[in-house]
């Protein structure tokens, strides 16, 4: 019953913490029934080791809180770095939630809530949100969240929210859904994961598009063959590495649908352990026979408008978080392609100076 916290703040208004360093804590900072509170510029460490899920404590732990900011502090090594509870109108920015036992944050029964300009490092699952509505997720990094069960992003019936401009790289599951409902993912990266976007069948009338899928082994996996969530707006898709997309008309835009769920991510989303033969020649030799059989294709997702080029991803320097391999390899095309230009230009110039001379 008892709450050993470094900070406790209980029924109070307007309460302002800021640049304290709280170390070897159970929890960090407790607060209940608080309104408007700041924590501003904290640093925050636990006594939980890295990626255990048996330790006790968080970090800043808020239960039925309204209209506060958390913002540029770090916290590591609790449970949960942040946990929020009936706590509604928060606004979390540019805050490091690195090497904890859970989540780097975490949220039950908030609404409108808005997580802006944060770094989840290292954790169980970068970002937890549960029974949590209208939700606004913007320019945030979830990256190098690993593990046999590991995400990015989890959302459990979370519905009607706004996900754009984040950054999902390196984990084991970018995007885990299950019971949620019309959320918009528009302008996110989305780019070496196992999984890109794993779906549960409960989920309805999402929408996907302007995001960009690179290099993830299973782009999308569901286990449904029908679905009401949609994979472009009516006019935008995304943009999908294993696209061999054709562009004849020159708009942006491939001639042809991409239907983003393979028939083995399909299966393996149901039986985890074929996983094993992802890379083998059966598995290759399947994925041919679908791009030539579209009857083969296991659901109905499909994006009717898939982008032949990266839409502009959202990316980031903080935290020592390098650029996109997609951006750096266009950017290395257009080096080549000056120096390419550049090298004509010469050769040109040099073929005419040689028949002046002739003449």
């Amino acid at each position: 019953m008892k709450v050993d916290a470094a900070v406790q703040v209980l029924t109070s208004a307007n309460v302002v913490i800021r640049e304290l360093e709280i170390t070897d804590a159970l929890y960090g900072i407790y607060a209940e029934r608080a309104t408007a509170m700041r924590i501003e510029r904290c640093v925050i460490t636990g006594r939980v080791k890295p990626m255990d899920e048996t330790g006790t404590g968080n970090g800043i732990h808020l239960w039925y809180c309204a209209g506060g900011t958390l913002t540029g502090n770090r916290v590591e090594r609790f449970l949960d770095a942040i946990y929020l509870s009936f706590a509604n109108d928060i606004v979390v920015t540019d805050n490091l939630l690195q090497w904890n036992g859970r989540y780097g944050l975490h949220t039950m029964y908030c609404q409108t809530n808005r997580l802006e300009r944060n770094t989840f490092t290292y954790n169980v699952a970068g970002c937890a949100l549960m029974f949590s509505n209208g939700l606004v997720i913007d320019h945030n990094d979830f990256v190098h969240n690993r593990g046999s069960r590991t995400y990015g992003l989890l959302l459990r019936d979370c519905s009607a929210g706004t996900f754009t401009d984040n950054r999902l790289a390196d984990n084991t599951v970018a995007v885990f859904m299950d019971g949620s409902n019309r959320n918009r993912f528009r302008g996110n990266l989305i780019e070496n994961n196992g999984w890109g976007l794993l779906m549960f069948s409960s989920c309805a009338g999402n929408e996907f598009a302007a995001n960009n899928f690179i290099q993830n082994d299973y782009p999308v996996a569901l286990d449904m063959r029908r679905t009401s969530n949609q994979f472009d707006d009516g006019r935008t898709g995304n943009y999908w590495s294993e696209n061999a997309a054709y562009d004849l008309d020159d708009d942006g835009l491939s001639d042809v649908p991409f239907a983003p769920v393979s028939a083995f991510a399909f299966v393996s989303k149901q039986y985890p352990d074929l996983t094993i033969l992802a890379k083998s020649p059966a598995v290759v030799a399947l994925g041919v026979a679908e791009r030539v059989f579209p009857a083969m294709r296991p659901s109905e997702a499909v994006d009717r408008f898939p982008l032949v080029r990266p839409a502009r991803a959202a990316t980031s320097e903080r935290a020592g978080i390098p650029r996109s391999d997609a951006s750096r390899s266009w950017g290395v095309g257009a080096g080549y392609v000056l120096l390419l230009g550049l090298g004509l230009l010469g050769m040109i110039a040099g073929r005419g100076r040689l028949t002046s001379s002739r003449h």
